[in-house]
């Protein structure tokens, strides 16, 4: 049986299963856990803007803190350097 998604449940799972895995990592130790940048940190070392970051974060680990219409995208800041 096939089961079609819309993208806002795909993201609202996406969301979710960011959250528990951040939740996680910090539990598990906090000097283990990832630096974390805002997008505007992350669009400088990429050397591109604000909008164009937003627009290609499903391509770099993420998590989004706040809610859907007034969060905040914070990157892991070691997965954007190897993407220099």
């Amino acid at each position: 049986m096939e089961i079609e998604l819309s993208n806002k449940v795909i993201d609202a799972i996406a969301y979710k299963c960011a959250l528990i895995v951040f939740r996680k990592l910090r539990e598990a130790d906090n000097k283990d856990l990832p630096e974390m940048v805002t997008t505007k940190q992350a669009a400088k070392i990429l050397k591109i803007s604000p909008d164009r970051m937003r627009k290609i974060a499903d391509r770099f680990p993420h998590v989004k803190k706040g809610d859907a219409v007034r969060g905040q995208l914070l990157f892991v800041k070691d997965a954007l350097l190897k993407n220099c």
